[in-house]
């Protein structure tokens, strides 16, 4: 009887699985229902506006992606041409044109290191948290700031300037005065400068809108001041480079030192050329990593580890500051080969990542060869209906590049740069009409020509195009191009 009852127990137990569902198979197939539906969550967006005058621009993007890669979060620039570096299965970054649309579309978090203004108004009004990059902008109180050491930056151009320099006058040229980075530099090498009496340090900046502002004011001064001035401190590149072209014009670069606040390539160049005597690396790289880091907090809505604050127009702003170095002549090689590995890294992911964007933009594109023989309604599929389509195309596509020039657009083209190129040379004379300075200045604009006009272009290339390929289809085999006369003989 106990056996009985023991068996019965059992046959019980398993109807009751049976019937309710709760078998193993059904604990499986919910948990992988669920774990389907979490794959389906969108990822969150953060959009990044970069800024034009960063010559790190490339090295602050990769520390962005690269730390973007490893979280589900979709990385979305805007205004820049270049896009996303790195990508991955879980993070994704792709290049964003401000035409048409609401840029800040679906943004959860905005880094803003420079670009359209407008975006932080637009930001504000959204209630879209802003995380600045470099500096405080204008009239913005963004929720955190991420940047190098400016006032240590000062202090490292300071103590190598004092190193060569004990007396006479040092310049210091600034961009732009009214930034918060500019004013900590100021004071970091006012802090150096007044250990030696002797030296006398002169604030000159750059006028506004002018694309070499700061080399005009540079020479004037050097003008009124012949023989006077023993060293130039440039803060950032942009002025760094239009001081050297100044001193190089006005055969200088031997007799006045020139020290920089933002190491890069160009700069790293002349040192080793022995156009500038010294820089300050400012960790773009990690400016990048730390961005997106402090993003991704935001997003999860977790605090993120601040070492500092900034005092803006608004009040205090909290700040993750990041150390920044000297470069000297002594570690300029190790640094120059980092920056130059950096560099390369960078430019070679981007250009696998546009590869790759370029392959699928392709393969989604609809009558591409053989696929578009057959939908204007050739039944052949023999190699040299193949052949005749494909030459067909090719020799359209070389006639539009040799014949009608810039009008028409290649067929996979996925960006289009314009470049204007301005020189101008302007001389100062004297009362008597001699020339004492002759100044030579070079300016570029670059315009890139938004995805939607390229796609729409090459559909009227296409759609001008089909009468004359049926009109070769009907004809003999001899009307096709020279790349289907090749078809056909391969065949």
């Amino acid at each position: 009887m106990r056996l009985k009852g023991f068996r019965l127990t059992i046959i019980f137990l398993c109807l009751s699985l049976t019937v309710t569902g709760c078998g193993l198979q059904g604990l499986l197939g919910n948990k992988k229902k669920s774990s389907s539906l979490s794959a389906q969550k969108p990822q969150p967006v953060v959009a990044v506006s970069l800024s034009g005058d960063d010559p790190n621009q490339i090295l602050l993007q990769k520390g962005i992606d690269d730390t973007a890669a490893k979280a589900n979060v979709k990385i979305k620039y805007i205004g820049t041409s270049s896009g996303g570096s790195a990508g991955s299965s879980q993070g994704s970054s792709a290049p964003v044109s401000q035409a048409g649309g609401d840029p800040l579309k679906d943004a959860k978090v905005l880094l803003y290191e420079g670009g359209n203004q407008e975006l932080l108004k637009t930001a504000q009004t959204k209630k879209i948290p802003v995380l600045a990059i470099g500096k405080i902008p204008a009239g913005s109180t963004p929720a955190g700031l991420i940047t190098p050491d400016q006032e240590k930056a000062g202090e490292l151009m300071g103590q190598a300037l004092a190193q060569k320099v004990q007396a006479g006058i040092v310049l210091l040229l600034q961009d732009n005065p009214g930034e918060t980075g500019a004013q900590e530099r100021l004071a970091g090498l006012r802090t150096i400068l007044a250990k030696y009496p002797k030296v006398s340090l002169q604030v000159i900046s750059g006028r506004p809108g002018s694309a070499s502002g700061a080399k005009q004011a540079l020479l004037e001064y050097l003008l009124k001041n012949p023989g006077k001035v023993r060293a130039v401190c440039a803060d950032t590149e942009k002025v760094a480079a239009q001081a050297a072209d100044g001193l190089k014009q006005g055969q200088l670069e031997k007799k006045v030192l020139l020290f920089g606040g933002q190491a890069n390539l160009q700069s790293l160049q002349r040192m080793a050329g022995g156009l500038q005597a010294g820089d300050v690396d400012v960790s773009p790289y990690l400016q990048g990593v730390y961005a997106f880091q402090w993003a991704e907090k935001v997003l999860k809505q977790e605090p993120f580890d601040v070492n500092d604050s900034v005092t803006g127009d608004q009040g205090e702003i909290p700040a993750k500051i990041i150390a920044v170095k000297a470069v000297t002549p002594e570690n300029l090689a190790i640094t120059q080969k980092s920056y130059t590995k950096a560099v390369n890294l960078a430019l070679q992911a981007q250009k696998e990542q546009a590869q790759k964007k370029t392959g699928q933009q392709t393969a989604k594109e609809p009558g591409t060869q053989q696929g578009g023989s057959a939908a204007k309604g050739a039944t052949s599929e023999s190699g040299s209906a193949n052949g005749s389509s494909d030459g067909s195309q090719g020799g359209g596509g070389g006639g539009q590049a040799g014949s009608s020039g810039a009008g028409a657009i290649p067929p996979n083209v996925a960006k289009v740069v314009e470049k204007v190129n301005t020189d101008i040379t302007r001389e100062y004379l004297d009362s008597k009409g001699k020339v004492l300075w002759t100044e030579h200045s070079a300016s570029q604009k670059v315009r890139t020509v938004p995805p939607e006009m390229i796609k729409q272009e090459q559909q009227q290339q296409q759609q001008q195009q089909q009468p004359s390929g049926g009109q070769q289809k009907q004809g003999s085999g001899q009307s096709s191009g020279g790349g289907g006369g090749g078809g056909s003989s391969g065949a």
